[in-house]
């Protein structure tokens, strides 16, 4: 919006004119992708068992990383899936989850038989928090899944002491930070095993799905890569090419990833650099707008972490207004700008998980004879309870120039203004 910001202007939710009338730049947003893509379908090798751009990839990813072995998957889901599999999660087990995330970083504890126990989070970082983590440890406790949520790194000192103290694996859920770093070392590659998500809207993307598994364990890489492929077992390491053997030791899934996704991956890994410097510039350029306005707070980044912003979080400082997360999320897009609130429901809140809905029509894996433990959710995590309704959630990509951000800070700010000068309860 170009001009001088007016403070009496109506609410577009109310009638008024909106800051904003054309759509934000689209994300993602592909070209040379698109030839890669087609020269896979001109080529007639799609899958990766005939290509060998998926290969391509994989050996991409693990040198962007600086780990020996990735293996690329269907989903971000199917990663952590594959990850917790391969390390030998399963019945009985219990593995701790953040409360505060997508319900994917969690459904593949259960996929694997064993019980998600959810701990709180941190109310600046909205990551999982350590303190909270050491209180829900059971004799049955087996791993701990930390996400690195919206870009920024989790508490991975604190997390690697616990997991060192208790025997712990961890499995990083780096599915929202490719490209993240933690005291200068890369998020991904703390734990056993760190999972990534090339879903639509990701940080990089694979046109729609896709994730991928990184380890620099040799035979946790072995088993992840049986696992997502069947249960299928090559003696020489290669399963894609020569004769198959169709011989599977143990269970195993299709988790594979296409040739198309794997050509596109290429792709977008050599542009994920600049993609992180635009998408830190653009963060630093509309918090830097917000400075001023009180009753929201733009997102916290720690002194130690490069936060990679794969969605910019604001919280309304109930100091100063009252008004639900979800009015404020509707009149901020009225104004053209898209926003929501952030996972409004925490996952122990979640009724597969409240009612322990599991396989079938049972309980199973949450309750005996399956799980010794005693497991309830619903309640007593009060920083994932409460703070649904003070987040708002908007959208953060490279294609965003400074005209575009300016009329972001526009909209938030004539919203909050009406918000505050109206607000029953502080005025």
């Amino acid at each position: 919006m170009n001009g001088v910001y007016n403070e009496s202007m109506k609410l577009a939710i109310h009638g008024g004119k909106p800051i904003r009338t054309k759509p934000l730049p689209a994300w993602p947003q592909y070209d040379e992708e698109i030839e890669a893509a087609a020269q896979v379908l001109r080529s007639g090798k799609h899958a990766r068992q005939s290509g060998s751009r998926v290969a391509e990839f994989e050996e991409a990813f693990a040198s962007f990383f600086g780990v020996k072995y990735a293996i690329a998957t269907s989903s971000g889901t199917a990663a952590i899936h594959i990850a917790l599999a391969a390390l030998g999660i399963g019945p009985g087990d219990d593995v701790i989850n953040t409360a505060h995330c997508f319900i994917g970083t969690a459904t593949p504890v259960v996929h694997c038989g064993a019980v998600p126990i959810f701990a709180d989070i941190d109310p600046r970082t909205f990551n999982i928090d350590p303190d909270s983590v050491r209180e829900k440890i059971t004799p049955y406790t087996k791993a701990i899944v930390p996400v690195h949520l919206n870009g920024c790194p989790a508490d991975m000192d604190h997390l690697q002491e616990i997991a060192r103290q208790n025997r712990f694996y961890i499995v990083e859920d780096a599915a929202q930070a490719h490209g993240a770093t933690y005291n200068g070392k890369l998020v991904g590659t703390f734990g056993e095993m760190g999972c990534f998500s090339f879903w639509e809207d990701k940080i990089i993307s694979t046109a729609g799905e896709g994730g991928m598994v990184i380890t620099n364990d040799e035979q946790l890489a072995k088993r992840a890569k049986m696992i997502h492929h069947h249960g299928e077992l090559r003696e020489d390491g290669d399963y894609y090419k020569g004769e198959r053997l169709y011989f599977h030791p143990f269970l195993g899934y299709n988790f594979r990833m296409t040739e198309v996704q794997g050509a596109i991956g290429l792709v977008q890994l050599r542009k994920l650099p600049h993609y992180i410097a635009m998408r830190r510039k653009n963060a630093h350029l509309l918090t830097q707008l917000l400075r001023d306005v009180e009753g929201v707070i733009p997102p916290y980044e720690p002194e130690n972490v490069t936060h990679v912003y794969y969605k910019y979080i604001l919280t309304l400082d109930r100091k100063v207004l009252t008004t639900p997360a979800v009015e404020i999320a509707k009149a901020i897009s009225a104004e053209g700008i898209p926003a929501t609130r952030r996972y409004p429901t925490p996952l122990h809140q979640q009724p597969i998980f409240v009612e322990k809905r599991g396989f079938g029509n049972t309980n199973a894996p949450f309750i005996k004879p399956w799980y010794q433990g005693d497991v309830t959710y619903g309640s007593g995590l009060a920083v994932a309870e409460s703070l649904p309704n003070d987040l708002i959630m908007l959208r953060m990509n490279p294609f965003l120039n400074e005209e575009d951000i300016e009329d972001i800070a526009q909209a938030i700010r004539k919203v909050i203004h009406y918000y505050k000068t109206h607000d029953p309860v502080v005025h």
